[in-house]
This record gives structure tokens, C-alpha cells and sequence, in this order.
């Protein structure tokens, strides 16, 4: 991306996620809005302007609006048709972070920091650096080829914040074994038969223990039954082949199972699944 050229997806490598808390606010310490305002924070440093589309007149984002340069035609980064405005920083970034704070207990401007900030990104002059969708949780994107030091200054700045984390946008591991292929999500464990077109996922959440055996190179897991006869009717109805987990999972050799444990102990350490896993 040049300094007058669109902003490619594609690029994106890496990821923000979140797994909040239950009874957790967005504008609480492990909330989302809390926690990506310090990824933007984070990356003050090596950005060199924040490109937002949003909408006027919308307290206190329209404030924003007024203290910032509309961008012309010839400099958007950003997709649709929308007003586009560019914050530099370092000048503008404390009216920035200022503007995208929401003081607890602030319904309406919560709600105007989802819904009226429609998309935004930190760029730099020959790329960008994070991009995010607000009132889309999972579009919260890293470009971690743009700047050497940036994602790492991320993952540092979300070390300490429980139930957050920066994860691969290609998952965490991936592997192929008899008929199946497997990707391990930060959110999910996937499968896929071959000739298949769709996934299907096994949500982490429900996943109990996982013990490696790496003589074997498979994982024996156990996951908790679902917690009610109407969901899992529902289940078997929406997604059938997800109501019954693989308990064991194999890997074509043991270096693809370590593989796969770690990036299990990664999302476990840092997203708090509260999953148990075996030493080999």
C-alpha cells in the first residue's frame, strides 16, 4: 500500500483476539474497546498516521471529525464511500485516544464507537500496520511485515491483559492425517474430510483435557458434553458432525503434535480456556 493506495487485506498476518470475560464490559480492563485502544496505542510509535471512517455529528466522535483532516479522493486507504479522516501521529494521537475511550457506564458513546466508527487503520507511508472493523470483533488485523518491532510491541502491551492475545491469522497449526485435515484456530479446532467443502469446528471452550502421546503421535482430548438437551438437539440439527468431538486426534509424525500442543498451551496461557494438558 503506498501513501495513496488502497488498503490490501490480504496482508493481514496476524490477528487481536479476545475472549471476555463473562459479565466484563467493553470499556472494562479486559474489554474489547479497552484492549484495542491499547493495541493503537502500542503503535503510536511506529505508524505515521490513523486513517478512520466515520460519521459527523455523533458525540464525541464528531468532535474527531471537526479536529481532523478530511481526506481527499487522491489519499484513501480505506474501503467504501464514507468520509475518510487522517489523524497524524504523532501530533493528533492524544485526540485520538482520547476519542476513542469510552468512560464506563457511557452507553451512547459505546455505541458510537461500534456503529459510527465504521473501519480504521494505522498505516505507515508504503503500508499498514492494523486494521479494524469495530462493530465486527473478528476484523481486528495485523500487518506484521510493515514495521520490525511492531507486533511484538503488540504482543507486550497485551501480555499482562487476561483473555487477550495476538494470534497467526493462518492458525496456530495445521496438519493432514487419513481422510481428515485439522487446523487448530485460536478459537476452534477444525476438520475437514477430504472431497469436503466445509469445516467443521470444535469449539475450545469445551475442550476438558488433551493428553499427548507422542510414541503414538496423537492427542487423546476429552471435552465437556454439551450442558443441555435442547442445544445439543439444536446442535445436531445446525451442525451435526460438531456434537461429537474427536477424542483422539492423530498427527502424521510427533513433530506435528508438538506442534499443535504448544499452540494449545499458547491460547490456554493467554486466553484462559481453562483446559488441562498432560506432560508427554
Amino acid at each position: 500500500m503506498s501513501e495513496h493506495g488502497a488498503l490490501d487485506p490480504t496482508e493481514s498476518t496476524h490477528r487481536v483476539v479476545t475472549r471476555q470475560p463473562a459479565g466484563a464490559n467493553d470499556w472494562d480492563e479486559t474489554g474489547r474497546i479497552t484492549v484495542e485502544n491499547r493495541v493503537v496505542e502500542a503503535l503510536v510509535p511506529y505508524g505515521t498516521a490513523v486513517h478512520l471512517c466515520v460519521d459527523s455529528g455523533v458525540a464525541p466522535l464528531g468532535d474527531l471529525t471537526e479536529r481532523l483532516a478530511r481526506v481527499g479522493e487522491g489519499g484513501r486507504v480505506l474501503s467504501g464511500a464514507r468520509p475518510e479522516y487522517r489523524a497524524r501521529l504523532p501530533e493528533d494521537a492524544d485526540v485520538l485516544l482520547s476519542a476513542l475511550a469510552v468512560e464506563p457506564g457511557d452507553t451512547d458513546a459505546w455505541v458510537a464507537r461500534l456503529d459510527a466508527l465504521h473501519e480504521f487503520a494505522v498505516v505507515t507511508p508504503e503500508s499498514w500496520l492494523y486494521r479494524s472493523v469495530p462493530h465486527h470483533a473478528h476484523i481486528r488485523e495485523l500487518n506484521a511485515t510493515a514495521r520490525d518491532g511492531a507486533l511484538a510491541a503488540v504482543a507486550d502491551e497485551l501480555a499482562p491483559v487476561a483473555g487477550s492475545a495476538v494470534v497467526p491469522v493462518d492458525g496456530l497449526a495445521s496438519w493432514r492425517s487419513g481422510d481428515f485435515r485439522y487446523e487448530l484456530a485460536w478459537d476452534a479446532l477444525r476438520r475437514r474430510k477430504t472431497g469436503d467443502s466445509q469445516w467443521t469446528a470444535f469449539d475450545l471452550s469445551g475442550l476438558r483435557r488433551v493428553e499427548p502421546r507422542p510414541e503414538r503421535a496423537e492427542l487423546v482430548a476429552r471435552w465437556r458434553p454439551v450442558d443441555s438437551w435442547p442445544r445439543r438437539l439444536v446442535a445436531r440439527v445446525v451442525r451435526p458432525a460438531s456434537v461429537d468431538p474427536p477424542t483422539r486426534i492423530e498427527f502424521p509424525d510427533a513433530a506435528a503434535m508438538a506442534e499443535a500442543v504448544a499452540g494449545l498451551r499458547k491460547l490456554n496461557d493467554e486466553l484462559g480456556y481453562g483446559f488441562a494438558v498432560a506432560e508427554p
